[in-house]
């Protein structure tokens, strides 16, 4: 939608025409034909499920995949008849609701296999989830191969895929994880030996990708390169050709102060002893998912293309040192996150100010500002 900018005070742009590069980059780094699961977690990584579950439809992956069942069904709700993985393990009872909007269960325990057989009233496809040493959620790779027979014999049942997942960020972990993918390959190599026909198989994700692993299986669910966030450090993978789908939060001016020299006490005295001389406030703090800078570090603003300090963050304003600022005035845009006249405040440059990562900054800020998407690289902005 469009935004009204005499009205709204803080918003948050995104560019989907950005995540359909990132898909783009994507498939020129795996192998041709591999089929995409996309991953829409948590509110599709904070971008909005239902739109970017719309995007990614258009786009021809072969399946969403999320863990929340109540935005598998917003989905749904949303007229988006695409597949849909519900990721991790499913409670038996929440089967039935599950099936009920042509979801696809991971199954990892016999109690959740059983409910499917028994709420299904022909075969359903399921995903087997593997624990293949990354020790979350799944069937221990030694005891796989039994287990699968197990639910196969189950009536109303279609095994359509069988997965893992093996995340790392540095050097030590993409060694382990390149170990754990050729035992991965092993097992999808012996069931294919034994005859068992497996639709789907899928151990790489975003991390795999970007530095650069290889495997046997027929799928990728890339998760956070799709909306433009290093999954690794930077001297373990290659993020060049991957743009952030953020493109900026924005806010603007409400109010202005010149601190007067002739104030000994209060929030003057303190601003004044740090050589502030003019002080502005925007209407984003803790409430819209802002957070202070961790100790040590400063957090900083964009207003007329410099950069302005962030002096205190309240429960809904944040206060900002404009001493380098001629004259502010309420209603002037003051960018968070973004670009404005040549300068940048990056998503990883917040993630560094609060002490968190990249993907925990736009959680914090998921669903708390309106969100304004564009079709095509900028045009959100």
């Amino acid at each position: 939608m469009e935004r009204d900018s005499l009205t709204i005070a803080a918003w948050a742009e995104f560019d989907l025409g950005v995540l359909k590069g990132n898909l783009r980059e994507i498939r020129r780094r795996v192998c041709p034909g591999a089929r995409i699961i996309a991953p829409i977690k948590a509110n599709a990584y904070g971008h909005g499920v239902v739109e970017v579950a719309r995007a990614l439809t258009a786009l021809d992956t072969y399946a969403l995949a999320t863990g929340s069942l109540e935005e598998a069904v917003a989905i749904r709700r949303s007229g988006i008849p695409t597949r849909i993985l519900i990721l991790g393990s499913s409670l038996p009872e929440s089967v039935p609701h599950l099936l009920g909007h042509d979801l696809m269960p991971s199954i990892d325990d016999m109690a959740t296999a059983r409910a499917v057989s028994e709420a299904a009233d022909a075969p359903r496809p399921v995903f087997i989830k593997i624990d293949c040493g990354f020790g979350r959620f799944g069937v221990p790779i030694e005891a796989a191969r039994g287990f699968i027979d197990g639910v196969g014999a189950l009536p109303n049942i279609l095994i359509e895929g069988v997965y893992t997942h093996l995340p790392f960020f540095d050097a030590a972990g993409r060694d382990w994880a390149r170990d754990r993918l050729a035992v991965f390959d092993g097992f999808v190599a012996d069931l294919a030996e034994a005859g068992l026909e497996i639709s789907v198989t899928q151990a790489i994700s975003s991390s795999g990708i970007a530095g650069g692993l290889t495997d046997g299986c027929n799928a990728v669910a890339p998760g956070s390169l799709l909306y433009g966030l290093a999954p690794v450090a930077p001297e373990v993978g290659d993020m060049s050709g991957f743009q952030p789908v953020l493109r900026a939060i924005g806010t603007r001016l409400i109010h202005a102060t010149r601190r007067a020299a002739d104030r000994p006490s209060g929030e003057d005295a303190e601003y004044l002893r740090q050589g502030v001389t003019a002080t502005g406030i925007v209407p984003l703090g803790m409430n819209e998912g802002y957070r202070a800078a961790a100790p040590g570090h400063a957090a900083a603003m964009l207003m007329r293309g410099r950069r302005v300090p962030v002096l205190r963050v309240c429960l809904e304003n944040t206060v900002l040192d404009l001493s380098s600022v001629d004259e502010p005035r309420p209603g002037e845009k003051v960018v968070a996150l973004g670009r404005d006249e040549g300068e940048e405040i990056t998503v990883e440059e917040m993630a560094e100010w609060g002490a968190v990562s990249p993907l925990g900054v736009l959680i914090s800020l998921d669903g708390r500002l309106p969100r304004y998407a564009g079709a095509g690289r900028g045009a959100a902005r």
